[in-house]
């Protein structure tokens, strides 16, 4: 017997605000909040409580979250687009195969989350904390990554093209098929990282530490770029 969808209560009660959510979620600390596929477009949840939810398939976009703490739901093939999540409690959620189009994740705790084959393009995502990651096959072209937290993350055949991820930490990280053509990498971290088969095809990565860093003739480095020797780190340009 196939599952119903979402619980109408539990909809109506996300559409109600954090405040009703909050108190429902104080009562029912172990009930799981069951909104899937449901339309919560425009919904304001910032500062919710909604952690360990299911909101498979259900639409956010233009959702305000700020703040919010959704750490263990699950939000696979979910509509995040134009939403805001920025300072979000999202550790350890699953948003494989979701769409998240320009969305503020900016300092947003991912760490831990799955993003299969995720599309995150065009986001704000500074000093988002993806750590240990799954981030295999998704898109994050045109994305604000500055001082991004990517360590220990499985990158392998994400998308990356023409995202500025200066001062980003992707030490550790392995990435064989990951595609940085075009992107701005200066001032990263690649400590022991593994970039055998990755591309790095007119990136600009000046000033960046591979130290330890693996790599082989299958990694497609920038003409001209020696990883051994990246340029001065006190130089400002």
């Amino acid at each position: 017997m196939e599952k119903e969808l979402a619980n109408p209560e539990h909809v109506k009660l996300a559409s109600s605000g954090p405040e009703a959510l909050d108190n429902w979620r104080e009562n029912n600390p172990d009930v799981e909040l069951d909104l899937e596929g449901a339309d919560l477009s425009g919904v304001n949840l910032a500062g919710a409580k909604i952690r360990a939810a299911n909101l498979k398939g259900a639409d956010l976009s233009g959702a305000r979250l700020s703040r919010a703490n959704l750490a263990g739901s699950d939000l696979s093939g979910a509509n995040l687009n134009e939403a805001d999540f920025g300072q979000a409690g999202m550790a350890g959620v699953n948003l494989t195969g979701a769409s998240v189009v320009n969305v503020n994740l900016f300092w947003t705790d991912l760490k831990g989350a799955v993003l299969k084959g995720a599309v995150v393009t065009s986001c704000r995502m500074n000093r988002v904390n993806l750590i240990g990651a799954d981030i295999s096959g998704a898109n994050f072209s045109q994305s604000n990554m500055i001082e991004a937290d990517l360590r220990n993350t499985d990158m392998t055949n994400a998308l990356f093209q023409s995202s500025n991820m200066n001062g980003s930490d992707l030490s550790r990280a392995t990435m064989p098929g990951a595609d940085f053509t075009l992107a701005m990498i200066r001032d990263s971290m690649w400590i022991a990282t593994d970039v055998r088969g990755a591309s790095f095809d007119r990136a600009s990565l000046h000033r960046s530490d591979f130290t330890l860093a693996k790599w082989d003739d299958t990694t497609n480095f920038p003409e001209k770029f020696d990883p051994e020797n990246t340029g001065p780190k006190d130089v400002n340009d």
